[in-house]
């Protein structure tokens, strides 16, 4: 017999390797997946469960089988298992995105603002948007910049808006390991100097 956690784990464990694999802006994928999963109200929904089945790489029927078989109340917890996993995932990437990115990287004083900027956050001198506005000025500066690279802007804006299914003491933590951890270790990397002879 199969629970709630077992269906949702399922779908979990397929839907990361499509993110992963496939999509070249996951925070941006993930959003658009919770709140496709949140405009549901049946539970039965033929297509909820194509996506779900989909997702978690099994035939429609297979899976129609294992979701018919727990109840409402155990339906709503493995959705919204599945909603606040997504969430994590997509906002991990989006954070993971901001640490390796090449211009962070390679600009110390860029590094050295998100760092300041995720700090005060984590401190709680600022709340999780005004460190979302500073990330997005350093990205994007300017009017213009906010305008040539606007799907760019509105992905990111989409990955801050998972943080809404994510606890804020979890939201802090993944602040505290990859805007600030992660890119301090960056900065305490050694030049290796130019390559031996």
């Amino acid at each position: 017999m199969t629970d709630a956690k077992d269906v949702a784990e399922l779908v979990i464990r397929g839907y990361k390797i499509l993110l992963n694999y496939s999509s070249a802006s996951p925070w941006a994928d993930a959003a658009l997946a919770v709140d496709y999963l949140e405009d549901f109200e049946d539970l039965n929904d033929s297509e909820l469960i194509d996506t779900l089945a989909s997702w978690a790489g099994r035939s429609y029927e297979d899976f129609k089988g294992l979701w018919d078989g727990l109840t409402d109340k155990e339906k709503n917890e493995a959705l919204g298992e599945i909603e606040y996993e997504i969430a994590i995932m997509g906002f991990e990437s989006l954070l993971k995105g901001i640490a390796t990115d090449f211009y962070v990287m390679d600009n110390r004083d860029v590094r050295e603002k998100i760092i300041n900027a995720a700090k005060k956050y984590v401190n709680g001198e600022i709340d999780f948007y005004d460190l979302a506005v500073e990330l997005e000025n350093v990205f994007w500066p300017t009017e213009e910049d906010k305008k040539k690279y606007g799907q760019a802007l509105r992905y990111f804006w989409d990955g801050i808006g998972l943080t809404d299914y994510i606890e804020k003491e979890k939201v802090k933590e993944m602040a505290k390991k990859y805007l600030i951890e992660e890119l301090e270790t960056i900065g305490k990397t050694p030049d290796l100097g130019e390559p031996g002879p």
